[in-house]
């Protein structure tokens, strides 16, 4: 985890902690409506927030994300609401689930900067959800002299937090993964290319929504080989449609789980699935991953056969 991470983490502590301050302070000033509210905006943006953090960090293991991220959120709505009593608490209890689960599927699916930005995004509404306290409790606030200072003062406050956030270094990857071993297992199967040009390795790189190579050329009636080098810890896999092959009868990867498919190859995270085919027509065919929202993310690619 890296600087940026645990500021992510450490702003969603402050967050909750705030709020558990807030509630006590206005708990006389905000009617039950108000309080719903508030309860609820806290326990969805801190869930869906922790959601896309523990997503992006564990891809590849949605039980562990959803399970962290959506605690997160139901403790968020909880201590958000518990002072104003029972319907706030259950408003932002639910908001809270619900936050944290949709946010850890969608820290599942998207790539690292992709990640970045929607916690850019999510922190912003996190900690702007605070203001409602305020907001909701001001009964005439205009009738203050120079009451505009306090949004601005807030505003600067707000943006120099999160400016000074987003400057911290986000080099480090959202998978966990071991480096040297990642570079091993490529040097490796570029070795086999080298020795073979009919042995084709794709290989996907944690957090990297792409194949490496994207274009592959082949010669029609030639046996081939096609090793998927998943070294992510989320599942991926190779799809392409319209594309007559003639597969070995041992090739147990071969149309997994996708009747429809005329070349299909899966491989779960952290391994690797190889199938052995022979091409039957000319042409260009697309390949793509077709686990949802991997080839919107860019996993895609071509093989020629000549």
């Amino acid at each position: 985890m890296g600087l940026y991470q645990l500021f992510v983490l450490t702003t969603i502590a402050a967050s909750g902690i705030a709020a558990i301050i807030l509630s006590i302070k206005f708990r006389h000033r905000l009617t039950k409506m108000q309080a719903m509210v508030i309860s609820m905006a806290m326990g969805m943006n801190i869930g869906l927030t922790a959601g896309v953090l523990f997503g992006s960090l564990y891809q590849g293991n949605l039980y562990t994300s959803t399970l962290v991220s959506a605690g997160i959120g139901v403790l968020a709505g909880l201590a958000s609401g518990i002072v104003f009593g029972i319907l706030p608490s259950l408003e932002g209890f639910m908001s809270g689930l619900m936050g944290g689960m949709m946010g850890a599927m969608l820290g599942e699916m998207v790539s690292q900067d992709q990640a970045s930005t929607l916690l850019n995004i999510l922190l912003t509404l996190t900690t702007s959800s605070l203001l409602l306290y305020n907001i909701l409790s001001a009964k005439n606030p205009i009738s203050e002299k120079k009451w505009f200072l306090k949004p601005i003062l807030t505003f600067v406050l707000l943006f120099s937090f999160l400016y000074f956030g987003n400057q911290l270094d986000k080099s480090t990857a959202f998978s966990y993964f071991n480096t040297s071993q990642t570079e091993k297992r490529h040097g490796e199967h570029e070795n086999t290319n080298n020795l073979n040009a009919n042995q084709i390795v794709l290989t996907v790189y944690p957090s990297k929504f792409s194949y490496t190579p994207s274009e592959i050329t082949l010669k029609k009636g030639q046996e081939a080989s096609l090793t998927l080098n998943n070294l992510d810890n989320a599942d991926h896999d190779i799809e392409i449609k319209e594309m007559a092959v003639k597969k070995l009868e041992n090739n147990q990867h071969a149309n997994h789980g996708t009747a429809q498919a005329d070349f299909h190859l899966h491989a779960s995270g952290k391994s690797e699935a190889t199938l052995k085919f022979t091409p039957l027509e000319s042409g260009v065919f697309e390949f793509y991953c077709s686990i949802p929202g991997h080839k919107e993310n860019g996993m895609i690619g071509t093989i020629t056969v000549n």
